[in-house]
C-alpha cells in the first residue's frame, strides 16, 4: 500500500513538473480577451479561456411594416435578458417598447408589445416555469403579468401601504418570481430594498435592504453635532439595489453599488449568506485609457447556471466574473469593444447576463445593441465539472478532472485543493498534506498532519515511552554520582568567561530577573557595550528569519518564494533604528538622562525574549496542529509582551522616569516615528521629481 501511495504521489508531482516545463500558461490567439483567476494566496494568474466566443444574436430584428414588407430594426438600449427552461431567449428592448422572444438558435419567434396596454420603456423580463411572463414596465410604473400567449393577466402598480410615504417612487426595473408565486420587484432609486408581493399582487414587505454605509466623518458628526445641526445634514440612506436573480433552490441574488454589499445571496428570510465572503470587485482594478484614474465597479446583473455557478457583469469595466455556488472565484475575463474594433466576444456596455441548459453564456450589450454568445471551452468545462464533484462531496470522482486541469494549466491552484481532498478521503495523508500546502490551505494541511502524527504515535509510542524512561533513569543516576563524587559536568570557567564582551552579553540574563536594576547597570556600571548590543541585535535578526522560514505552514501559511529575507530585515532594522533615534530625541527634549549609547544598548537588550523564544517557537510549531494553536499563540504573545515590558523598563531606568513619564515618552516616540517616515517619503518623492526635472532640462539643452 505504501509503495502504491509513493508511486501515485510521484506521478502527480511528475505531471505537475512536466506541465510547468512543457505547457506553460499562455494567451490564446483564438479569443480577443484574456482570462484570469486568483490563486490561494490572492495573486492574479492568467489561465486558458473558460469560455470562447460563439457568435452574436439579435443584431437585427425582422418586423413587418404597414405594407406587409419585412424590415430589420436593431435593438435600442436593451436592458434585460432572460432564458427559460426550454432555452428560449427573451430580451427587454427598452427604447423600442417591446419584448423580443427568440428560439434557442436566436431566430425570432414573436414580438410582445401588448397592444391593449402598450409597454413603455420596459427594463426587465422574467418567465415562470409554466410560461407566464412578468415585465417590468418602467415607463408605466408597473409590473405586467401575462399568460403564455401574451394576454394580460395582472398589473402590479404602486402598492398602498403605511410603510411607504408620499415620496416613495415606484419604477420597477426588474423582478423575479419564486416557485410559490411570490414576486420580488426592484424599483429604481428605492433604498428600502426589494418589494415583495404575494401571488395575488398584495404588498407584503420590503426584502433584503442594504445597510446604511457610514464613514468616519459621519460617526464624528453624530457624536458632536446637535439634533438641529444633524437635521440640516444630507440624510444617510442605504445604497439601492440594481438587479436581482433567483436560482432553482429559491436563493435570491442582488447586485448593488454598495462598497460592503456589492453582491448578496439571500435566503427566504432575507439573510445574506455571503456576508462573510470576501467578494470585492474593487480588487480587480481597471483604469481609463486616457488617464490613470481608476474606474469604479458598476455591477449590473447576476445569473446562475445549471451547475449553480454565478456569473456577474461589471458594466463600467467590461469584466465578466464567475463564482462557484459557495462564492469562490472561478474566472474573470475582460475585453472592451472600441470604435473600429468590434470583434465577436468583445463587449462595450454589458448590461445583462443569462445562461442556457448547455451552460452557454449570453451577454446583452446596450451600446452594441446585440447579444454576445460564449460556449464553455474544454478547460472551463473540466474545471466546472471538478468543482461540481467537490461541492457534492464526491472527491474521488472529481480527482481525475482535477488531474486533467493540471495537465492543461499547472498554475491553477484550486486543482491542488481538489487532489488534496481526494487524497485525504482515501487516507493518503502524506500526499494530502503536500497538496494542501500547494493549495495554500493551512486548515487542510493541519488536519492531514494531525492524522500523520496520530499514526506515528500509535506506531512508535512504545519506543518513545522506553526512551523517556531510560533518559529519566540516566539523569537520576548522574545526579547520584554527582552528589557522591562532587564533580562538575561543565568546567567552572572557560576562555569566553575571560572576555569582557561575553560578560556584558551574559548580563542580559540578569536583566530578565531584575529588569530595572539590570538596565541601570548598563549605564552606571558599564555592564553593556556596543559589541554585546550588536551581538544581541544580530541574534534577533537570525531568530526572526528562523521563525519565518522554519515555522510550520500551519502557523505561517505563506509560500516560500514570498518570504523575502532581505525586505524583512530591512523593514525590521528601519523600524528599530527609527525607534532608537526618535526615543533618544524625545528623551533629550523631556529631561531624560540617557545617552544615545544607552538607548541603543537598552533597545537591543530588550529584544532578548525574541532570541530566547524564536527557535523553540519554530520547533514547536512543526509538532502542533490548529487544534493546539492556543499553545503556540500563548507562547508567541508571552514573548512579545515580555519584550514590550523590557522596552518600558528600559526607558524608565535609562531616562530616570516615573511610570507616567515613561508612558508619555513612548507615545511621543511613536508620533515622532510617524513624522520621521512621512518626511522621508516626502524627501524621496521630491528627490525623484527634482532628478527628473534636471534630466529634462539636460535633454532640452543638449538638443
Amino acid at each position: 500500500m505504501k509503495n502504491n501511495h509513493s508511486r501515485r504521489k510521484f506521478a502527480i508531482w511528475f505531471v505537475c513538473l512536466m506541465t510547468i516545463t512543457l505547457f506553460p500558461t499562455a494567451a490564446f490567439a483564438d479569443v480577443p480577451y484574456r482570462t484570469f483567476t486568483k490563486d490561494s494566496y490572492g495573486r492574479t494568474i492568467m489561465t486558458q479561456p473558460a469560455y470562447a466566443p460563439k457568435g452574436v444574436i439579435a443584431r437585427d430584428i425582422p418586423t413587418l411594416n404597414q405594407q406587409g414588407e419585412v424590415s430589420y430594426t436593431p435593438l435600442q438600449r436593451p436592458q434585460d435578458l432572460f432564458i427559460d427552461r426550454q432555452d428560449h431567449i427573451y430580451i427587454a428592448d427598452t427604447d423600442n417598447n417591446r419584448i423580443i422572444h427568440l428560439d434557442p438558435s436566436g431566430e425570432l419567434i414573436r414580438i410582445i408589445t401588448l397592444p391593449e396596454s402598450p409597454l413603455n420603456q420596459p427594463q426587465g423580463v422574467f418567465v415562470t416555469e409554466n410560461g407566464d411572463l412578468f415585465i417590468a414596465d418602467t415607463g408605466n410604473k408597473r409590473v405586467v403579468h401575462t399568460d403564455k400567449g401574451g394576454r394580460l393577466v395582472q398589473e402590479l402598480k404602486r402598492p398602498k401601504s403605511s410603510f411607504m410615504n408620499d415620496q416613495f417612487v415606484y419604477e420597477p426595473t426588474n423582478m423575479v418570481v419564486d416557485k410559490r408565486g411570490f414576486i420580488y420587484v426592484v424599483s429604481k432609486g428605492s433604498y428600502n430594498g426589494i418589494i415583495e408581493f404575494d401571488p395575488e399582487g398584495n404588498f407584503l414587505k420590503f426584502f433584503g435592504t442594504n445597510k446604511t454605509e457610514v464613514n468616519l466623518m459621519d460617526k464624528i458628526r453624530r457624536q458632536f453635532y446637535t439634533k438641529e445641526q444633524l437635521s440640516r445634514q444630507v440624510r444617510l440612506l442605504p445604497v439601492t439595489i440594481r438587479n436581482i436573480e433567483i436560482d432553482d433552490q429559491g436563493f435570491i441574488y442582488t447586485v448593488s453599488g454598495s462598497k460592503s454589499e456589492q453582491v448578496k445571496k439571500l435566503n427566504i428570510r432575507g439573510e445574506d449568506l455571503w456576508k462573510e465572503k470576501d467578494i470585492d470587485f474593487d480588487k480587480n482594478k481597471a483604469y481609463r485609457r486616457t488617464s490613470s484614474e481608476q474606474i469604479e465597479p458598476q455591477l449590473t446583473d447576476v445569473s446562475v447556471d445549471q451547475n449553480g455557478n454565478i456569473l456577474m457583469i461589471d458594466k463600467s469595466r467590461n469584466i465578466i466574473s464567475q463564482y462557484d455556488e459557495n462564492g469562490e472565484l472561478l474566472f474573470y475575463w475582460s475585453g472592451s469593444s472600441t470604435t473600429g474594433n468590434s470583434l465577436i466576444g468583445l463587449t462595450k456596455a454589458p448590461t445583462a447576463v443569462a445562461t442556457n441548459s448547455r451552460n452557454e453564456v449570453f451577454i446583452l450589450d446596450e451600446a452594441l445593441n446585440l447579444v454576445q454568445v460564449y460556449k464553455p471551452t474544454e478547460f472551463g468545462s473540466t474545471v466546472q465539472a471538478a468543482y461540481k464533484f467537490m461541492q457534492d462531496g464526491k472527491y474521488l470522482e472529481g480527482e481525475k478532472y482535477w488531474t486533467k486541469v493540471l495537465k492543461l494549466n499547472a498554475h491553477f491552484s484550486p486543482a491542488f485543493q481538489g487532489i488534496a481532498q481526494a487524497a485525504f478521503y482515501r487516507e493518503d495523508y502524506e500526499l494530502a498534506r503536500d497538496m494542501f500546502k500547494l493549495a495554500g490551505d493551512e486548515g487542510g494541511f493541519s488536519d492531514s498532519f494531525w492524522q500523520l502524527r496520530l499514526v506515528w504515535f500509535q506506531k512508535n509510542f512504545s519506543i518513545f515511552a522506553n526512551v523517556l524512561i531510560v533518559l529519566a533513569v540516566l539523569i537520576w543516576i548522574l545526579g547520584l554520582l554527582k552528589r557522591k563524587y562532587k564533580f562538575r559536568i561543565l568546567p567552572k570557567t572557560t576562555l569566553l568567561d575571560r572576555q569582557r564582551w561575553y560578560q556584558q552579553f551574559k548580563h542580559v540574563f540578569y536583566i530578565l530577573k531584575h529588569p530595572i536594576d539590570g538596565f541601570g547597570d548598563l549605564r552606571y556600571r558599564q555592564k553593556g557595550s556596543y559589541i554585546s548590543a550588536l551581538i544581541l541585535l544580530i541574534l534577533t535578526l537570525v531568530m526572526i528569519l528562523v521563525k519565518t522560514f522554519y515555522s510550520s505552514f500551519t502557523f505561517n501559511p505563506v509560500p516560500d518564494y514570498e518570504k523575502g529575507a532581505s525586505s524583512m530585515l530591512i523593514i525590521f532594522m528601519s523600524v528599530w533604528l527609527s525607534w532608537v533615534v526618535c526615543n533618544y530625541l524625545i528623551g533629550s527634549i523631556r529631561q531624560g538622562e540617557a545617552r544615545f549609547k544607552d538607548v541603543f544598548m537598552g533597545s537591543s537588550y530588550a529584544l532578548f525574549p525574541v532570541v530566547l523564544f524564536g527557535l523553540p517557537l519554530a520547533l514547536i510549531s512543526n509538532g502542533l496542529t490548529l487544534s493546539e494553536a492556543s499553545i503556540y499563540h500563548s507562547i508567541e504573545w508571552a514573548m512579545l509582551l515580555w519584550s514590550g515590558l523590557l522596552f518600558f523598563w528600559n526607558i524608565q531606568a535609562m531616562q530616570n522616569y516615573g511610570v507616567g513619564e515613561t508612558v508619555v515618552n513612548i507615545l511621543l516616540t511613536g508620533v515622532t516615528m510617524m513624522i520621521l517616515w512621512i518626511m522621508i517619503f516626502i524627501l524621496v518623492g521630491l528627490s525623484s521629481e527634482f532628478s527628473n526635472f534636471i534630466y529634462t532640462i539636460y535633454q532640452e539643452v543638449s538638443m
